[in-house]
């Protein structure tokens, strides 16, 4: 979660944002430097890896309860020096591990990134498979590892493990719900915090819908009477919605769990191409990966966490949002900073002025100063939205940079504009590095198996997208409305998408025009995925099918992808449910629950112990994985032949069997 270099202490708000002008002039020197230095770069291999967030949770049988221990930082020191201790060749080697924002939380990532090959494909999911066995090997009797967005009763009474009281008072988040000893104690992290709150001039605020049951009213008044009896109440009720969960603190945002990923594109050209169709696709991808239909200990009306990171990181002041004045030197600014993508930046002929409909502010001096250097308009004006934000957290011993071989006052900015899609400069010291795009909207599922589902997916779709050319354009107004749509409870299966007719021009022998009017419809994510017999949309498992075929992928490699793109066209379709509707529906059926929209102990205790079982292969959930966790897997079978500690030292959990050095 951006940089984690320190160089002396962080400054505090008041402090902080003294240097905000210093902080953008010269991150726009070192844009520019960069790109100079980078622009002409080209024909670099495919490179792509993944990013898996992970939560600890600790079951107590015996009283039926969960909670979360906040030991990440423990479990992270113990995997780094496992690590290290490894054989150099020792397929744990592959796996590199970093921290998150909460103390439960932890990020595991490829040691290497990948390549384009069929068979590094096939590697994803038994790394995945490396990275949880890894995390297992350092818990504690009575926890486990579960990836999902977020942990259900995060907020509640005593969630952590051991019990920690919040600090309405204190300096940090003054959450009514969450103790700032869960924020993770690098001092990015706690500052961040603080300051988006300063900044904005009082607590983030993420009303999240509930679901109305029958005796949901209820657990409504009852919160408002628990926010009534704490300091701030006035506040909080002004602007909360009669029927929403009430979240306050940033650790209900950047406290949840995802799956993003990165690809290395072979020029300047192609990366702002893929960042452009990528950013359409990127609210199609969040309903198709929906994880989060419960937050503190309610049901929600919504299946995403999006909305909610991004209302928990918001340091726009009230007339930044348009709720009051503009004071002098203040600009309206109509997102968050965790918000989906403003502009499409690609300068290629299928790409139209009139596509960029929505209003993107941009920082008008940064704008004239990347132009001067040669930046064309619409990357200009790309790099000088990003720079109407404030740096966050300024370190005072990284004030002083080259503009020609430092980036931090860029990454500053730039780390901390967290959109569905990133926009990547190659870092200044890594010749070998190109532009890159980083997809940053789905969901991280139960299992290993789901999670490589939609990774493989995702590179296969970059590259058909790349080798076809195909053209999703189309006014980045309907991709907001797109996104709007993702939200809603069910949207996997109910909602309607705007997509072009034509976004596969090879494949339907259709010319892809750059008309400023695209043909477009409303189609669910079952036509979208699979196509509908070729009346309105072939599908992108039609595009996905043809690009294997152009590259002559056949026999058990070839069967392998096919699992996957079944496996998502099955989601899509609604054959297979989200694990949001499944979670939702293990709730609603649960003996215990009453009607009033609340996760209680005892339910939350049952749903994280099927959910534990699921993701690691001892219970069965047809409804939500089909047969495909007893479908021919000759990956995991040889993980699975290695995973005995065959000496006591846990070399042997992630060795390669055919490799002489492993042990």
């Amino acid at each position: 979660m951006g940089l984690l270099d320190v160089a002396g202490a962080p400054l505090e708000w008041s402090e902080a944002k003294k240097h905000a002008d210093h902080v953008r002039t010269h991150g726009i020197e070192q844009f520019i430097s960069i790109y100079n230095n980078y622009k002409d770069k080209a024909n670099s291999v495919l490179r792509w890896g993944d990013e898996v967030e992970y939560f600890v949770i600790k079951l107590d049988a015996d009283k039926r309860e969960t909670r979360l221990p906040l030991r990440s930082p423990e479990i992270l020191k113990a995997l780094a020096d496992f690590r290290e201790r490894l054989p150099r060749c020792n397929c744990a080697k592959e796996i590199i591990w970093h921290p998150e924002y909460a103390n439960w939380m932890l990020e595991g990532t490829p040691g290497q990134p990948y390549c384009e090959t069929p068979a590094d494909l096939l590697e994803v999911e038994s790394n995945m498979m490396m990275r949880r066995k890894c995390i297992q090997k350092f818990l504690q009797p009575g926890e486990a590892i579960l990836t999902l967005p977020v942990y259900p009763r995060l907020g509640t009474p005593n969630f952590t493990h051991p019990p920690l009281k919040p600090s309405p008072a204190g300096e940090v988040s003054r959450s009514l719900y969450i103790p700032d000893e869960c924020i993770q104690p690098h001092p990015r992290f706690p500052t961040l915090t603080a300051n988006i709150r300063k900044r904005r001039g009082e607590k983030v605020l993420m009303p999240v819908p509930i679901y109305m049951d029958t005796h949901t009213q209820g657990t409504l008044d009852a919160q408002r009477r628990e926010i009534e009896s704490q300091p701030g109440a006035e506040d909080a009720l002004r602007d909360l919605p009669n029927d929403a969960i009430y979240l306050d603190c940033m650790a209900f945002g950047m406290g949840a769990g995802c799956l993003q990923m990165t690809f290395q594109a072979k020029d300047l050209g192609e990366a702002r191409f893929l960042y452009d169709q990528l950013a359409i696709l990127a609210p199609l991808f969040l309903a198709l990966t929906a994880a989060s239909p419960v937050w503190k200990g309610m049901l929600a009306d919504v299946d995403v966490r999006w909305d909610v990171i991004s209302g928990s990181v918001d340091d726009r002041p009230r007339s930044e949002r348009g709720l009051e004045e503009l004071r002098e030197g203040e600009r309206r600014i109509y997102k968050s900073r965790y918000s989906s993508v403003d502009c499409f930046i690609s300068r290629c002929d299928l790409m139209r002025d009139e596509f960029n409909d929505i209003p993107c502010p941009i920082d008008e001096a940064a704008k004239r100063r990347l132009e001067e250097a040669g930046l064309d308009d619409r990357l200009a004006t790309h790099v000088a939205h990003l720079f109407i934000r404030d740096p966050l957290v300024v370190f005072e011993g990284k004030l002083n940079q080259s503009d020609k071989t430092d980036n931090d006052h860029f990454e500053n900015i730039q780390s901390t504009n967290w959109n569905t899609v990133r926009f990547k400069p190659p870092p200044v010291d890594q010749d070998k590095i190109n532009w890159r795009v980083e997809f940053r909207p789905m969901e991280i599922n139960l299992t290993d198996f789901e999670n490589a589902a939609f990774t493989v997916y995702l590179l296969l779709l970059t590259r058909a997208i790349s080798s076809q050319d195909l053209n999703f354009y189309m006014p980045m107004s309907k991709v907001d409305d797109n996104m709007h749509r993702a939200h809603r409870r069910g949207a996997a299966l109910d909602e309607k998408f705007w997509i072009r007719r034509n976004v596969c021009a090879v494949c339907e022998g259709k010319v892809g025009g750059a008309e400023a009017v695209p043909d477009m419809a409303e189609l669910s994510l079952d036509e979208i995925i699979n196509g509908d017999g070729g009346n309105t949309l072939f599908g992108l498992n039609h595009c996905i099918r043809r690009h294997l075929n152009d590259i002559g992928c056949q026999g058990p490699t070839r069967d392998r992808l096919e699992t996957y793109l079944q496996f998502v066209g099955m989601r899509a379709s609604g054959k297979l449910m989200t694990t949001a509707a499944w979670m939702r529906k293990q709730v609603l059926e649960h003996p215990d629950y009453k009607g009033d929209s609340v996760v209680s102990e005892a339910i939350c205790y049952d749903l994280m112990k099927r959910c534990i079982e699921v993701s690691n292969g001892t219970a069965l959930a047809p409804e939500l994985l089909g047969a495909f966790v007893n479908a021919e897997e000759p990956a995991r079978e040889r993980r699975d032949s290695s995973l005995v500690d065959k000496d006591g030292t846990g070399y042997s959990i992630y060795n390669n069997d055919n490799c002489d050095h492993c042990y």
